[in-house]
Order: C-alpha cells, then structure tokens, then sequence
C-alpha cells in the first residue's frame, strides 16, 4: 500500500498548493491606511486626552472594519492571518477601552503627550499594514515546517503530552493534590506555590514547560472540527481539559494570556473550519468576544485579591468593575516613553534586541545573562512595585524613536504575511497546529517585543517532537502498520 496515498498520510502540501494564499487586499490596506491619515489629521490639542484618544479609537476602529470587509470578499478563510491578529491585538491593548469613559486618563497625560502617543502608534499600525504586502520569502513551505507525516489520529495523543508537560509542574507543586491546585488558584496570583523568583532557578526548566498550555486550545479548535475521528470520551476530556485551561488563564489575572488562548483557539477552529458560514464563524467569534471582554473587566478586580476573596467580599459590584472597560493604559506608558526618550535617556539601540534575543536563554545555564534593560520601562513612567506593559511601540521607540517604530513595525508585517502564506500547504491536523500557534506568537508580540521569542518556544517544541521523536506521536508504528498492508 502506498502510504501517501492514506487519508492519515497525504502527500505533503498536494491539496493546499492549488489554494490561494490568504493575504490582505490592496482595497482593504488602502482603506484602512486612509482611515489612520484621517484619525492623524483630526487630532486636536482642545479636547481633553481622553476624548483625544476616543476619537482615535473610533476612526481606527472603523478603519480596521473597512479593511476586513474589502478582504473577507475572497473568503472568510481569507481574514485568518497573522497580520490581522497583530492589528486586532495592537488596536485591543491600546484604543478598545477608549471606547468607554476613562475620564481618569485625563489625569495621567497632557494633551500634547497624548497627540505623540497617538501619532507613535498611527505610524505603527500604518508599518503593520504596508509590511504584510512586502514579500522577501518563496511560497514554499519550508522542509524544517513540513509535519505532513504525522496523522490526524495522533493529535488526541499530543493533546495528552502537552496537557501533561503544561501542568506537570503545577501540580507536582501542591503534591498533586487537585484540591490544593484549585485553591491556589482562586488565590491571589503572586501567591501560587509554582511561581517563579525574578532571576529564577533549576525549576525554571520544568515552569519554562508551562508554554505548551497554549497548544491546548488550538488543538481543541482541531479536534473539535475533526470529532467524528474521534471517540466520545476523548472529545469529553479534551473540552474538560480546555474548559480547565480557560479557568487557569482568567484565575491568572493576566489578560494577554487568556486571549492568546482564545486567539489560538480561533485559529485551530478557523483554519480547520470545513465550509464556513456566518453561523460557523460569527457565533464562535462573538462568544470568545464577549469572554475576553467580560474577563477584562473581572481580572483587574481580582487578580491581587483573589477570585475567592473577590465574591466573598463582593468586590464585583463596585462601580470600578462595572462602570467602564479597563486594558492596562498601554498608551499611557507611550505617551510618557515618547516624552522621556531622548530627551531624557539616550536611545537603547540594539540593547533591546540583545534582551530579546536571550530571553529564552535559562539563567540557570548562563548565569551572567543581562538581567533587563539598563533603564526599563517601569523606572522610565514611575511605577513602584509593578511590572508596567507599553506594546511593541514603546519598546521600539525606545530604541530608535519613530525610525525604529517603523522598521520594527515593516518586520512584524512581513513574518506575520510569511506565516499566513505557510497555512496554505499545511494538510495535517499537526501542521496546522503549528500554524495556529502562530497567532499566540502575533497577539503576545504586540504587548510586548521581549515575549515574542518566548512565544516562539512551544511552535519550536512541536516541530522538534515530530522531526526527532515522530515515534511518540505513533508515527512509526502507524507507518509500519499501514506497510504490511
């Protein structure tokens, strides 16, 4: 029998090389390009900072509308890309809350600090936008990305493997007592007994496995799509396992970890939807929508105090949760970032990228390792005892101001366009896997520069188990079955 003739072994890339590529249209980067010059020009020094930036959200927001409709006319499947997860992400962690009252941040800018933030991020969002068009790389999937020999019947048993390598260590921390691990949870987050010190130590290596907790819910998205291959019980654990994922995501009071779940979610979901409609599409997206919406709102109420003593002391119902829609102020921490540098601190110059580079370095193996910026992030705004976010575009005009937003902003671009056009020759449940992490790397990137090498490790542990332990995933046994027949 000829295995690539097997429905578990297709030929690699047979089907999918005669698909188009998903990319943005000319029409939709035109539009929203025009939408961001239209939100430049009609900045005005009178209004207070919020309205400022209110203003802003909305004639991006509708710019960022325009531009997927001009592009959803090739197909729903054509909005499944890196890049429009990078914008999306962008548009979320610095103008969604603007949308809502924050007569608070008119406190914390001035009106011309708030127009450089402002004009700093436009200029991001217009790199992002130009930089998916530019293509420096061939249509090919690359041989070191081909997993097409790993069959779909493998992915509940990878499921298992990486729901057992991301929890392994929590639990092994409350001696595998499942009580004690939800405790700990409803606990306040820097209190759980698997948190790690700030330079970390030998433990490092198994909490580092935590990372293989984001290819949970993509695989969830895949399986769910592919259920008929598989038995009733298995889809049981794996909604349980995910539903268990979910709550470890929201306890952990850090929202871009809850929405890169739900990120890689969609993109497990979208990429392996078999003939999508509105119903397919549009329910699934609203329901993550109003979930990371509805989790924003909570996380910042609970996430000192704990989700216990939060109901217990109904801290909920205070005006402070419900009143309005809080992020983190990412442009807050632009506006100051642009007003220090450089008039204040030099540019970093490549110091960033060094930091970059050797995050996912253990300490415990190079214990000489650059521990963080020479000025950081935090020192720059003023915040005392708490770790402060600026997006990609505060850390890059940290290096270079606008010039290094821009490159910066060209790069992202063009690996997200990249990787969108690697979808197009996956053929196996496990490729896209891999691709759909992709989207993890997009979101997580945009809240900060730093992550996205750490972001890259479980897309680079996936390629390494299936290229030198295939045997795992039963590759060899299924190969050697399918030979004898």
């Amino acid at each position: 029998m000829n295995i690539s003739s097997h429905p578990y072994y297709p030929e690699p890339g047979s089907t999918n090389q005669r698909k188009g590529f998903a990319k943005a249209t000319w029409f939709g980067t035109l539009a929203f390009l025009a939408g961001l010059v239209l939100a430049f020009t009609s900045i005005s020094l009178d209004l207070n900072p919020s309205l400022m930036v209110r203003q802003v959200a909305i004639e991006v927001g509708i710019a960022i509308g325009v531009s997927i409709f001009f592009d959803s006319r090739r197909g729903w499947k054509n909005l499944f890309r890196g890049d429009l997860a990078c914008m999306v992400a962008l548009y979320f962690l610095t103008l969604i809350e603007f949308l809502y009252p924050q007569t608070k941040f008119d406190q914390l800018l001035t009106p011309e600090q708030t127009k450089h933030a402002i004009e700093a991020l436009l200029i991001g969002f217009a790199g992002l936008a130009i930089g998916r068009h530019i293509n420096f790389f061939k249509p090919a999937l690359p041989q070191w990305l081909d997993c097409s020999n790993i069959p779909d019947k493998a992915l509940f048993r990878f499921f298992l493997i990486s729901a057992f390598l991301a929890y392994f260590y929590m639990f092994m921390s409350v001696d595998f007592n499942p009580v004690k691990l939800i405790e700990a949870l409803l606990g306040p987050r820097f209190g759980v007994p698997w948190g790690r010190g700030r330079l970390g130590d030998w433990r490092v290596f198994l909490s580092e496995l935590k990372l293989f907790s984001f290819v949970i819910p993509s695989l969830t998205g895949i399986i769910w799509n592919r259920r008929q291959s598989f038995r009733g019980w298995q889809i049981f654990l794996v909604i349980f396992i995910f539903a268990f994922t979910l709550f470890e995501g929201f306890a952990g009071g850090t929202r871009n970890v809850l929405g890169s779940y739900i990120a890689t979610f969609l993109g497990g979901y979208l990429l392996t939807l078999k003939r999508p409609n509105i119903f397919k599409v549009v329910i699934p997206i609203a329901i993550m929508g109003y979930l990371i919406v509805f989790a924003t709102r909570h996380m910042l109420g609970f996430r000192e105090m704990g989700i216990s003593r939060y109901l217990a002391t109904a801290a909920y119902d205070t005006q402070k949760v419900q009143g309005t829609l809080a992020v983190d102020y990412n442009l807050n921490s632009i506006g100051l970032l642009v007003d220090a540098f450089p008039t204040k601190h030099d540019f970093l110059g490549l110091e960033l990228l060094v930091v970059f580079l050797t995050k996912p370095i253990p300490r415990i193996l190079w214990p000489d390792k650059p521990e963080g910026l020479s000025i950081s992030i935090e020192e720059v705004v003023g915040a005392d005892g708490w770790t402060v976010a600026a997006t990609y575009v505060g850390e890059s005009y940290m290096m270079g101001g606008i010039v290094a937003v821009i490159l910066i902003s060209l790069c992202i671009g063009v690996l997200a366009n990249w990787w969108s056009r690697t979808a197009a020759f996956n053929t196996t449940g496990y490729s896209i896997v891999v691709n759909a992490l992709g989207f993890f790397t997009s979101v997580i990137s945009m809240r900060s520069l730093i992550a996205l090498t750490t972001s890259m490790l479980p897309i680079l542990g996936l390629i390494f188990i299936a290229k030198t332990f295939p045997g795992l995933l039963g590759v060899k046994r299924l190969r050697q079955k399918y030979l004898r027949q």
